[in-house]
């Protein structure tokens, strides 16, 4: 019932807001509220070319990182600025949006402990305004191996303009990477499979796989190809590509299974890229009956939660419609 609550709850609010709330920008127009970054890239900038902060910093070096924060709108707006560690996200891309994310098990020290002050701040600009954002840091005590990867992230809400019928409710994040380098050395990337157990994920049921990289590098352009086993079944084939792994870093990668049976599974997984990585891994994990039978509740009510929202909304917009009819006609009738 606290479920049914809550999607009753944002249904509603969603439904409010696409009745009363301002519509989203039609073509041509421009929009009322949105903004631009440029990174001002310092003196130890080593790629010139990249529009991202490529820094090769000294032992207790300080650097500062700046950036302008334009509002492109026709309204104030107000952005919120954070400087966050990298992470990978558990679809093998690399996120920067996460003030809390941490690095596995890293030698090196994490972006965030190197900020002097707040990380994150707040800048209000009026209609073609522009601001200068600063964060100040402080390179490690000693030389690193690697890098040490993060990112500033923006992000703000932006309203739409008044000549769609619709309203669309958006937040607008830019994202420029922080990379800090220390000593020139190569370093190699450890990607490892630590282990792996039975998941559902978007009304789909599978298993997924616990990794880490325990290297302080990043790995690029990577694709993923996995073979999983099982006695009495078809074995499932899946691929992948455009996969980013951060450094230093943990994360869950989902394999969906078509028919999941109790049994055993055994996987072969394979990550590689073009540029000379490849490492394959294999498990063998049980699944029960048990695991199977709640997994299907999980991805069952999700999909019964889904149904629901979308017959409470198609209510909502005949009665919508109804008062329309009933308030245009009753109007016409007094005139």
């Amino acid at each position: 019932m606290k479920k049914l609550a809550v999607i009753l709850s944002l249904v509603f609010g969603l439904s409010t807001a696409l009745l009363f709330g301002r519509t989203a920008q039609a073509d041509g127009d421009e929009p009322k509220k949105s903004y631009s970054v440029q990174a001002i890239l310092p003196d130890n900038q080593l790629n010139k070319d990249v529009s991202y902060y490529d820094l090769k910093v000294e032992p207790n070096q300080k650097t500062t990182l700046k950036l302008l924060v334009s509002n492109t709108g026709q309204e104030s707006i107000s952005v919120d600025v954070e400087l966050n560690n990298a992470y990978t996200t558990n679809s093998a891309t690399i996120g920067y949006d996460k003030y809390s994310a941490k690095t596995y098990k890293s030698k090196n020290p994490e972006l965030s402990s190197l900020v002097e002050g707040k990380r994150k701040q707040t800048v209000k600009l009026k209609a073609g305004e522009t601001q200068q954002v600063s964060f100040n840091i402080t390179a490690p005590n000693k030389e690193f191996t690697g890098i040490i990867l993060g990112g500033l992230t923006t992000t703000a809400g932006v309203s739409s303009n008044e000549k769609s019928k619709v309203n669309v409710a958006n937040q607008i994040r830019y994202v420029k990477g922080v990379v800090l380098h220390s000593k020139g050395d190569q370093v190699e990337s450890n990607l490892n499979l630590k282990s792996a157990a039975p998941n559902d994920y978007d009304d789909s049921v599978g298993i997924a796989y616990n990794l880490t990289n325990e290297a302080p590098i990043n790995i690029n352009d990577l694709k993923v190809k996995a073979k999983i086993s099982h006695k009495g079944l078809k074995d499932t084939n899946y691929k992948a590509e455009n996969l980013q792994i951060a450094p230093d870093s943990k994360f869950q990668y989902y394999v969906p299974i078509k028919h999941l049976k109790p049994g055993i599974y055994t996987t072969e997984l394979t990550f590689y890229n073009d540029a000379g990585f490849s490492k394959t891994m294999t498990n063998k994990l049980k699944v029960t009956q048990g695991k199977i039978q709640a997994l299907d509740e999980s991805t069952q009510e999700a999909s019964s939660n889904k149904t629901l929202i979308y017959v409470i909304l198609g209510l909502v917009a005949v009665m919508f419609v109804g008062l329309w009819v009933f308030f245009y006609f009753s109007g016409k009738r007094l005139k």
